[in-house]
């Protein structure tokens, strides 16, 4: 619902500008569509010989996007679309500098259900090109691949024919990345597994199968754990069941509280850019380069080590005939070694 709220303030802000406003898209759209079919998997009580269906039956996955967006298309853009639905990825929305000078905007919110895991992915970004300068302030949680940033920059530029040059200071705020509570906090080979789970919430429930019927553990007896979630859901009838199926679930979930109670870490980074723009009818080539070779931290946890951050991207499409065109893009964004790429190619023929 917060989402929500922030993406209506920041509507009714823009709103109040009708020059802000002036070729702007609202859109709101759904979907919804048949999940995969999942493995069966099933368990078997020793004791009972009960056969248990523990196959997960995911419920429909769902998109549902919202935002409003004011960005240009580049030349070599066609709206293949007659409606914006929020899904829509282009050079021009990735790009450090846009199709045109002044300012452009992008807020868009998704609510997913996939697989039955359920997430809100956010991107809300304002950015700025004068002839000497760019700066540019987003809000980033993608929330399937575990990214989340919080910052600005602000460049000088330089525009030498059809390149751009930017050099400058980029601020970001994330939480922390690098770091494993689990590993830190337990000596694996003196602290036993079991105490973990206790951690998390997890409960075991001893018992043994009295062969003899002599109302008596013997040593010779077979014996086990029941282990319960911290819901009181029974989810594994041996330790090794548990072991392979729950355990990491429970080091996930430490990790996760743990990392939570540090907070937001921030650091500054020097960004050095470029990009190339050429458009032509019948051919065109577009790429950028971000590089942030340098961190300074300034929390206990920033992730300002030696790495190198990038955000690379570009397009190279001709049309070999009137009827045949060929095209080819991508985009590799790395940031604290979590990586988001994609590269399409591929050949169109229009046929008449």
């Amino acid at each position: 619902m917060k989402n929500i709220l922030l993406l209506l303030v920041w509507c009714i802000a823009f709103a109040s500008n009708a020059q802000i406003l002036k070729n702007a898209t609202f859109f709101v759209s759904g979907d919804i569509s048949s999940p995969l079919v999942e493995q069966p998997r099933y368990m078997m009580d020793r004791v009972t010989g009960q056969l248990t269906d523990l196959t997960v039956v995911s419920p429909y996955n769902y998109e549902i996007n919202l935002g409003v967006r004011k960005i240009a298309r580049f030349g070599y853009e066609n709206k293949a679309k007659r409606f914006y639905d929020g899904s829509e990825n282009t050079i021009s929305t990735n790009a450090s500098i846009g199709a045109v000078t002044g300012g452009e905007y992008l807020l868009s919110c998704s609510f997913v259900r996939d697989r039955g895991r359920e997430f809100t992915n956010q991107e809300y970004w304002y950015r700025h090109v004068g002839k000497y300068f760019l700066v540019k302030g987003e809000y980033v949680d993608n929330q399937e691949i575990k990214l989340k940033t919080f910052g600005g920059e602000v460049r000088g530029k330089v525009d030498v024919g059809d390149f751009n040059f930017t050099a400058g200071i980029k601020h970001r705020s994330h939480p922390v990345y690098g770091f494993n509570p689990f590993l830190e906090n337990y000596d694996l080979e003196n602290d036993p597994w079991w105490n973990i789970a206790y951690d998390i919430g997890y409960e075991d429930e001893y018992y043994y199968v009295d062969g003899e019927g002599n109302g008596v553990d013997d040593w010779y007896d077979y014996y086990n754990w029941n282990w319960y979630a911290p819901d009181g859901t029974l989810v594994a009838i041996t330790d090794q069941e548990f072991m392979k199926y729950e355990f990491g679930k429970a080091v996930d979930q430490y990790n996760k509280q743990q990392l939570n109670s540090l907070g937001m870490q921030q650091e500054v980074s020097l960004v050095i850019g470029t990009s190339y723009y050429y458009y032509r009818p019948r051919f065109w080539i577009h790429f950028w380069g971000d590089v942030m070779p340098k961190h300074k931290g300034l929390t206990d946890y920033s992730y300002a080590e030696d790495n190198i951050d990038f955000d690379l991207g570009g397009v190279i499409g001709t049309k070999i005939t009137k009827r045949i065109g060929i095209f080819i893009e991508g985009k590799w964004r790395r940031y604290w070694d979590i990586d988001n790429y994609e590269l399409k190619t591929g050949v169109n023929y229009i046929i008449k």
